[in-house]
């Protein structure tokens, strides 16, 4: 790889407002030797399309992602600053280095919340909020959300630490130190964080079990929600897409994703049917 030619990718990736070919874009990069080289000498913290910054950790996926588009998620991205409300809090459950946390801070006007039980990822998310002088409006928890409290281990995943996520004791792969886990109503009893008006929710599979552990905020506030839905993740955990949807049916939740998903996009999105649409 020449000089010239990364710097053009990245300046082409950075305002390219086509989703197609981005993950082909990335892979190809990783894939090449050169090509992780170079990801990795790119700024830290990288300037984001929005405007903030973000300190990103080498080699991982999700930063590299980042690093190269400026960007994450984009259709998630849309939809929480269509729903952030000024004087409200926004709830990152699996905020990774913190993108949508950052995001809703500086560009959403409300205080946020993430909760990342990775230490080295908290970390950077501690660091960027400071850098972007926004720490008095982003609380990091280093605590992992369920629908009880407890103490468990989390899988390592090298290269991609947006899929770490809980498993059971015992099991292989696990890192060495085990995180703290906590229902999202009993933390929000105890730490009042005033209305909330929207959440994320990305747990690799344990997205039904921490929205099980949050049904008084649900009934209180009615935040809108991002939620990772991947059949395969739940099913780990003993749940499924469907219990999900009709888990939120319920408790008078419509799917809106068909307005904001893009492509190959994991997550769905919700809001309460009282609420009008914009």
């Amino acid at each position: 790889m020449g000089r010239a030619a990364p710097s053009l990718l990245r300046l082409l990736a950075h305002h390219n407002p086509v989703q197609r070919g981005r993950w082909p874009m990335l892979r190809a990069l990783r894939e090449d030797e050169r090509g992780r080289a170079w990801l990795a000498s790119l700024e830290n913290p990288t300037k984001t399309r929005r405007g903030f910054r973000v300190f990103t950790l080498p080699g991982d996926l999700t930063s590299d992602w980042i690093k190269l588009h400026g960007q994450h998620e984009a259709g998630t991205e849309r939809f929480l600053l269509d729903h952030l409300a000024p004087g409200t809090a926004f709830l990152d459950v699996g905020a990774n280095v913190g993108y949508f946390a950052l995001l809703a801070a500086c560009r959403g006007g409300v205080r946020a919340v993430a909760f990342e039980p990775q230490r080295a990822v908290a970390e950077l998310l501690e660091r960027s909020a400071a850098a972007n002088g926004v720490a008095d409006r982003v609380r990091v928890e280093r605590l992992a959300l369920s629908d009880a409290p407890g103490l468990l281990r989390m899988t390592s995943c090298p290269g991609n630490t947006g899929h770490a996520r809980l498993a059971p004791a015992g099991g292989e792969g696990l890192q060495p130190e085990p995180v703290a886990v906590a229902a999202l109503d009993d933390w929000l009893a105890a730490n009042p964080v005033g209305p909330v008006s929207a959440c994320k929710i990305d747990t690799e599979g344990a997205e039904l079990r921490v929205l099980r552990g949050m049904v008084r905020l649900l009934e209180r506030d009615g935040p809108a929600l991002a939620v990772e839905v991947i059949g395969e993740h739940l099913a780990d955990f003993g749940a499924s897409a469907g219990e999900v949807l009709g888990f939120l049916g319920a408790r008078g939740y419509r799917d809106v994703s068909a307005r904001y998903a893009l492509a190959s996009d994991p997550n769905r999105y919700f809001v309460p049917a009282r609420r009008a649409p914009r």
